[in-house]
């Protein structure tokens, strides 16, 4: 948020510099001027400051209770995403104008067409305002409908007894000042009426605060998986310092939260392994010892919960047939809906949505052909700002088979 907001400032005053020269331009009454320009500072000013309040701000907060209204919240991060895109377009805009032979020769002829002048200036009004509306679609529509995306994981030699085998993920849920109970509640039901053999939680639990532990506790409670349900950490919350407590709640309420460790399973004549490890950057991460407490009853196939997806090349050597991993929301606004679709993801990791393999350097039967798969998903809440564009919120209902 620091770094959008650094971005964020610079296009605002170049906003208002763009508003300052067609108001000195446009209208004469000197104290019209002055209203409007002030009134345009004023509204700056209130719609940053729920922009400036958790990196800046929320520090001197005293409670979690000491936040922007939401609603305000939500107008303020509509005009922030917005107003990039806008000043974006007035800056081409003017480019165009300047650069263009065909412009230059209409300002400069003595009977300038002003049909066609209206019509340029009329189509950058409409093609600045768009930005907002995108923005506002992102913030109320799409970042509060979710997908329930069915996958099919194919696994080398996969027995009967586990081919069939389904999971349901969910990740970056982020329990906060944009995902409310109510809401998570949703996610609950939808997975729960999956009736899936086990659920996976790939962390990010919360967004920023202890304070947000139990609520979402509470309500992650009443999912139910035929095998169990079980969690890994990610880092916000160590961020928070909710580490410990969040992993107290959901073991008293029978959420397995696996912190570099691994577990077998009982299925049918045969044996699941589920291993889980802390966060790669902001944990103390050991894969090392998740491996050796997983391989004490053996597992035919083994599943790891890791919250960032680049421990998926360790993974692979170490013989993982399937990791599930989050952490990069898909991108949150990308240009298209495919998962290879381009967005700020694509730049921070390799791994920054959907299905990724590898061959496996150490498979447990002696075989090099065996390959390993990585599943990104696009999270259940967001991070920063809340807006998703083309990168709906995800139910991910995977289901293994042989290969």
């Amino acid at each position: 948020m620091t770094l959008f907001l650094s971005v964020l400032l610079p296009i605002q005053l170049y906003l208002f510099l763009r508003l300052h020269g067609y108001v000195r331009d446009r209208i004469e009454p000197p104290l019209l001027r002055r209203t409007i320009l002030l009134s345009a500072a004023a509204f700056l000013i209130l719609i940053l400051t729920p922009l400036a309040w958790q990196p800046f701000l929320g520090r001197f907060a005293v409670g979690a209770n000491l936040r922007p209204p939401h609603a305000l919240s939500n107008v303020a991060h509509i005009w922030g995403i917005g107003s990039i895109g806008c000043a974006a377009v007035l800056f081409m805009y003017s480019f165009f104008r300047r650069a263009n032979p065909f412009c230059r020769r209409i300002r400069q002829s003595t009977q300038p067409d002003r049909g066609r002048r209206q019509f340029l200036q009329r189509s950058a009004g409409m093609a600045a305002a768009a930005p907002f509306v995108l923005s506002g679609y992102g913030v109320a529509v799409e970042r509060r409908r979710f997908d329930i995306d069915r996958f099919t994981v194919p696994v080398d030699g996969l027995s009967g007894a586990l081919s069939g085998f389904t999971l349901v993920q969910l990740t970056d849920i982020h329990a906060g000042p944009f995902m409310t109970a109510e809401e998570l509640g949703a996610f609950v039901e939808a997975a729960n009426r999956l009736e899936p053999d086990l659920i996976a939680l790939t962390g990010d639990f919360v967004a920023g605060s202890a304070a947000e532990v139990a609520p979402c506790v509470q309500v992650l409670a009443g999912l139910k998986a035929s095998y169990g349900v079980f969690a890994c950490i990610g880092n916000h919350e160590i961020y928070a310092k909710a580490d410990g407590l969040l992993t107290c709640g959901l073991e008293e309420n029978g959420i397995r939260v696996l912190r570099n460790h691994g577990i077998s399973l009982p299925v049918g004549n045969t044996r699941l392994a589920v291993l889980g490890i802390d966060d790669l950057r902001s944990g103390r991460p050991d894969l090392g010892r998740a491996v050796d407490a997983a391989q004490k009853d053996g597992g035919e196939a083994q599943i790891l919960l890791s919250h960032r997806p680049e421990i998926f090349p360790r993974a692979a050597r170490a013989g993982i047939d399937l990791v599930l991993s989050g952490h990069y929301h898909g991108g949150q606004i990308k240009l298209g809906r495919h998962p290879e679709s381009l967005s700020v993801a694509r730049f921070l990791t390799p791994y920054a949505e959907g299905f990724f393999q590898l061959p496996r350097a150490a498979a447990p039967r002696g075989t090099d052909k065996r390959r390993s798969t990585l599943f990104i998903g696009r999270g259940v809440d967001i991070s920063g700002f809340p807006v998703r564009i083309n990168c709906a919120p995800q139910i991910a209902h995977l289901t293994l088979k042989k290969a």
